[in-house]
């Protein structure tokens, strides 16, 4: 038994068997020190000008790294995989120190632009997209909420692509998952949906006794709102709130390069380069057939490597379609603009799709007590570093926009803030959201004496499209995004409607008790509207509007689209895409377990074309 599995294990056996705070804090320590090892990830491969491999995998992010381990599990397959980025940092593995992985190394720190009058409270017009830039992609420093959607949604892409039914995907759900929290097993309804057996380890752990008072409170008053509680997120119920179960586990987060790379690095037929960008997909223009991949290497270098059988593009849903249109892939207007000769003419970089939402504010009770366990909270390295909870909701017949569909429209994150928490919520608030500090100190000074609760009401399914597209046909220089929010006014009415409805939580029975109220905000460029009237709900939700940082949909599925319903691009042979880009809607929740069910049903596809999917032999999971 290598080292990693007996402290996986002791860990596991000491978070389910006790409670006693001195081995609880001796997990913390055991918890630090696992996750600041650097053994364990891949060793670089040494890769040279004309290397070639049956496969060329193009970014190991949340799904680029599962379908090159999965293809690799095909022996007599050689499979490459280039990262851009390295490995993984402490504060990736360590599950609670997310926050502090922004415009480091580790994130692409791209910006992504509102329209005019839209987001003023965004200095510039601009807003702070991060991406992870390492093993493991976004999945490595994402807020490791894990939330599949619901039903309706795959059953919607079947229309456009048929294969990706709620039938046709959940068993790819499972193929991923390893539940550690034994409750979804004790409900038969919940039971079926999930596994223990997959590679990524999802947990709700235990809290301590203030997380688990807090969430109660939070969820009752929601129940009072007609948002009932129910076992979980993933569960067979569309609508309800819960605490969320999470991609972390014992002690360490449960990104794709943990759960299937560290425990395929010696595998001799997969391949891992770090540090090498991609910056063109070789294609003869001839056959429009995809051949390989020019890289830039950490050295300066410029090499190309080549493709025997396929290149696979996972480099995520802003740089996948920046790939493909410096490569001769795209909208023909916009090729053309740049001098690239184009292979193919496809709306490659639109149909971009977001979950934005509308921040609300409330305020609890005062008091100092809350402001030490806030303190102490933040010390638990291995759980999650506030109380969250998480919920979906449509509103009721009564509403202009009532919706029949059985897909919720909205997603609400509660996270609780003890008191006296102001100088890190206006540095965060600055520094990682790009909000101004008008926003930021109405926002951090109702928190003075007051636990507060930052609620952010997620439009699930917006109307709205934005784009990625390029700035020039230089690979290194960043591409255009433009957010597109609230093009489709419809959806400024329906953010509206839910505000309003979403106010009314300063009304249930806890907030009265402690006299909490909605905290009004300074929202630039509705200052001079009546606070609470329809006027400024209107401009609140068009300019304090923000992201849960979930972009897809830039090369959708479809006829219409930019690949088939084998992630096939349209008019060029041997190129595939396999990221969140490749989903024609956004699902009813967040998109990293989508994205990494992508990855496993993709391996499966290309797998089947080669008439291989049930003759290989390495299996690490």
């Amino acid at each position: 038994m290598n080292l990693n599995v007996m402290v996986n294990n002791a860990l596991g056996f000491v978070q389910t068997h006790s409670k006693n705070p001195l081995i609880h804090w001796m997990l913390q320590i055991l918890a630090i020190s696992h996750s600041i090892s650097p053994a364990g990830w891949p060793i670089s491969y040494d890769i040279r000008d004309g290397f070639r491999a049956d496969f060329v995998v193009v970014g190991a992010g949340s799904a680029g790294a599962i379908v090159a381990a999965r293809l690799s599990e095909v022996y007599h397959w050689k499979v490459l995989l280039l990262e851009a980025g390295g490995d993984p940092p402490p504060a990736s593995v360590t599950p609670s120190l997310f926050g502090t992985l922004a415009h480091t190394e580790y994130d692409w720190d791209y910006n992504a632009y509102f329209d005019k009058g839209i987001g003023q409270i965004h200095p510039k017009g601009i807003l702070y997209m991060t991406r992870g830039k390492m093993l493991g992609g976004s999945s490595s420093n994402n807020y490791e909420v894990y939330s599949r959607g619901v039903p309706e949604d795959y059953d919607e892409w079947n229309e456009k692509a048929p294969g990706w039914s709620w039938n046709d995907v959940l068993p790819y759900f499972k193929k991923l998952e390893h539940m550690t929290d034994m409750s979804v097993f004790e409900n038969p309804k919940n039971a079926y949906l999930h596994s223990m057996g997959g590679p990524v380890a999802v947990s709700r752990p235990e809290t301590n006794s203030y997380f688990t008072r807090v969430s109660e409170i939070i969820l009752d008053s929601y129940q009072e709102l007609g948002i009932k509680k129910m076992l979980e997120i993933n569960g067979p119920e569309n609508f309800g709130a819960s605490r969320p179960h999470f991609t972390f586990a014992n002690g360490r987060r449960s990104s794709t390069a943990e759960a299937y790379l560290r425990p395929t690095k010696d595998r001799a037929n997969l391949y891992i380069t770090k540090y090498a960008r991609a910056t063109k997909i070789l294609i003869d223009p001839r056959t429009s057939r995809a051949y390989g991949v020019r890289v830039l290497l950490k050295s300066g270098e410029k090499i190309n490597v080549y493709a025997d059988k396929e290149v696979i593009v996972s480099a995520g849903t802003i740089d996948s379609p920046k790939l493909l249109m410096l490569s001769g892939v795209g909208p023909k207007e916009d090729l053309s603009k740049f001098n690239i000769e184009v292979i193919s003419d496809l709306p490659v970089g639109k149909n971009l799709q977001d979950h934005q939402f509308s921040p609300i504010v409330y305020t609890g009770q005062l008091g100092l007590q809350t402001a030490v366990q806030n303190l102490i909270s933040t010390t638990e390295l291995d759980a999650y570093p506030v109380p969250i909870q998480c919920g979906f909701f449509k509103l009721n017949r009564s509403s202009a926009y009532y919706s029949k569909s059985n897909k919720p429209q909205f997603q609400i994150f509660n996270i609780h803030i003890g008191a006296t928490a102001s100088p890190a919520i206006s540095i965060g608030c600055r520094s990682i959201a790009n909000y101004d500090a008008a926003f930021c100190n109405s926002f951090s000074m109702a928190n003075l004496l007051r636990e507060i609760d930052m609620t952010s009401l997620v439009m699930l399914h917006p109307l709205s499209r934005g784009r990625v597209s390029l700035k020039s046909p230089n690979p290194l220089e960043d591409p255009l995004i433009k957010l597109g929010y609230f093009r489709n006014k419809r959806d400024i009415g329906l953010a509206m409607e839910g505000v309003k409805f979403m106010t009314r939580l300063a009304q249930t029975t806890y907030y009265r008790q402690v006299g909490g109220e909605v905290v009004k905000l300074s929202i630039t460029g509705c200052e001079d509207l009546p606070w609470g009237s329809d006027m400024y709900w209107h401009c609140y939700v068009k300019n304090a509007v923000g992201s849960l940082l979930h972009p897809v949909g830039t090369c959708a599925m479809g006829a219409d689209g930019v690949v088939d319903e084998r992630l096939r691009v349209h008019g060029v042979l041997g190129l595939r895409v396999v990221d969140a880009s490749i989903m024609p809607m956004i699902p009813s929740g967040n998109t990293n377990a989508p994205t990494m069910m992508i990855g496993e049903k993709a391996a499966d596809l290309i797998k089947d074309d080669y008439n291989m999917l049930h003759d290989y032999t390495n299996n690490d999971y």
